[in-house]
């Protein structure tokens, strides 16, 4: 058995690993709180998109958008995000395996593709696999502001207008409930998919409930779809970073809940193993000092 002068070492750095992991489940739980409150309260506008996009797509005259129509480019363009920092469970090792399907499908298919990626945790990841990517997303920590989500959307449409790429498509973390978080891409562009995604994940939408005649619209509806096609793209991009960012806090907590909870484990079974040690020492102590008793009689 282990000197109690040992055990008090590994007892003290467990206690100080518990420490840790506790304040950072702390940091993540207050975090999370934040961006799931944001989360919640975006459902309804999400459902108010959805229900918008859906009227305009079914009305009976087909919108013909540059953004709804697809163009024969050979190259997609991916946006991938994870995290800058570690102790999170599965989550960055999940994203890097459904992009590497992507990277799969892209060779198979002969398609070029352009990585954009986020996060120190998935560009190390790139690196160390020597894979190539188009620019780095390091202007922002978790979230982009209203200012960065409008660049990355202007970029990204631009090039599908030029007919440079002829998808957009973000992989990350996507956050259905506090029990279901998932590694999932979703499709930008062009914006028909988007739309399906928005109205599937959206409060079911009875198609006689509302009928895009039911409206007056001035300007006309492809006036109306420029500026509505631009506004859900930058919605999309918002809200793959605000899910994945919840997912990390999330996925956080829990591993650092479990590993603090080990160091409470831990902790309590080195404090029983000094107990026994030292009442081990007294024990031989007492024996010595009744044996010198006996000899000196």
């Amino acid at each position: 058995m282990a000197g109690t002068r040992q055990i008090l070492q590994r007892r003290q750095a467990a206690e100080n690993i518990g420490k840790v992991t506790h304040t950072m489940e702390t940091v993540s739980a207050v975090r999370y709180r934040q961006y799931y409150r944001r989360w919640v309260q975006g459902l309804d506008f999400y459902d108010a998109l959805a229900e918008l996009a859906y009227l305009m797509v079914a009305a009976e005259q087909t919108i013909e958008h540059p953004l709804m129509l697809t163009n024969r480019s050979d190259c997609q363009a991916v946006i991938v995000t994870g995290s800058n920092r570690g102790l999170c469970g599965a989550y960055n090792s999940n994203v890097m395996k459904l992009l590497e399907v992507h990277r799969k499908m892209a060779s198979r298919f002969g398609r070029r593709l352009k990585i954009y990626a986020h996060g120190n945790k998935i560009l190390s990841s790139l690196a160390a696999r020597n894979i190539d990517i188009e620019r780095a997303l390091s202007d922002f920590e978790e979230m982009p502001t209203v200012a960065q989500v409008r660049d990355i959307a202007e970029d990204f449409i631009a090039q599908y207008r030029r007919g440079e790429i002829s998808r957009l498509s973000i992989v990350y973390t996507r956050f259905f409930s506090p029990a279901n978080q998932k590694a999932q891409t979703l499709t930008i562009l062009p914006v028909s998919e988007l739309i399906d995604d928005l109205t599937t994940r959206a409060t079911v939408i009875w198609p006689w409930e509302l009928a895009f005649e039911d409206f007056l619209l001035s300007p006309s509806a492809p006036e109306l779809f420029d500026s509505l096609a631009v506004m859900i793209v930058r919605t999309a991009i918002t809200g793959c970073f605000l899910d994945a960012a919840l997912s990390e806090h999330l996925q956080r907590v829990i591993a650092m809940r479990s590993a603090t909870d080990n160091a409470g484990e831990m902790i309590r079974e080195l404090t029983r193993q000094y107990n026994r040690a030292r009442q081990g020492q007294i024990t031989e102590e007492l024996l010595d000092i009744i044996g010198g008793v006996e000899a000196m009689r």
